[in-house]
């Protein structure tokens, strides 16, 4: 090479030489911003992206219920012990009755005895008699200031006992107000039905004794003037 090409060489290389060198960036500014640029590409991606709805799931609070009784004090009355009514255990006794009546029939069989049939009458007296008497269109104030009434035509039948008291009256022509007593065999005889009827006692009034409802134990002839 000529020297003058090496001098031209050397120029060269001594302008290059003088040119300045630029600054060099450390490696951790490249990582600083590399960080930088991510944080701020994954917020902007949050922002714009569509809003996802998350369930919401309901808290379910368990309460837990627990009966309990209340027991109210039920006010109580002092107990009475009741009364105890015994009945009597034995048959009512049926009073004995005095009824003024009609004798319509005196029978006799072997196996009942005796039986006598009545017909209740009433026998009034006073104002009573009066009232009736007039009632019935007959003479009022009646004679003898007595009425008798028949409203009831029932017939009762009632054992008669041949021990029975038996009193009639004028027995024999006397004195009508004389009073005499014959067997119960013989009143049945002078009686309707019987073997020898008299009309002085078919249609005369008596009182008949009935005990317990079912026997009569006294008849008694009643006298009229």
């Amino acid at each position: 090479m000529a020297q003058g090409d090496i001098g031209a060489v050397s120029g060269k290389g001594s302008a290059m030489s003088d040119q300045p060198k630029g600054r060099q960036v450390p490696v951790w500014v490249f990582i600083v911003t590399f960080v930088a640029v991510a944080l701020v590409a994954g917020c902007a991606g949050w922002l714009i992206a569509p809003q996802r709805n998350v369930p919401v799931v309901p808290q379910t609070t368990t309460t837990s219920t627990v009966e309990t009784s209340t027991t109210i004090p039920v006010e109580t009355s002092p107990t009475v012990a009741p009364t105890v009514t015994v009945e009597p255990t034995t048959t009512p006794t049926v009073a004995t009755v005095k009824e003024p009546s009609l004798v319509t029939d005196v029978t006799w069989s072997p196996t009942k005895g005796y039986k006598i049939t009545v017909d209740y009458v009433q026998v009034l007296t006073g104002k009573a008699a009066a009232d009736a008497a007039t009632a019935a269109g007959d003479e009022s104030p009646p004679p003898n200031d007595y009425y008798i009434v028949n409203s009831n035509p029932k017939l009762r039948t009632f054992l008669l006992p041949k021990t029975a008291s038996v009193t009639v009256l004028g027995w024999g022509g006397t004195d009508a107000t004389a009073k005499k007593k014959i067997p119960v065999g013989q009143f049945m005889d002078i009686m309707p039905g019987g073997v020898n009827p008299q009309d002085e006692y078919v249609h005369a009034y008596y009182y008949v004794t009935v005990k317990a409802g079912t026997t009569v134990t006294k008849v008694e002839q009643i006298y009229f003037p």
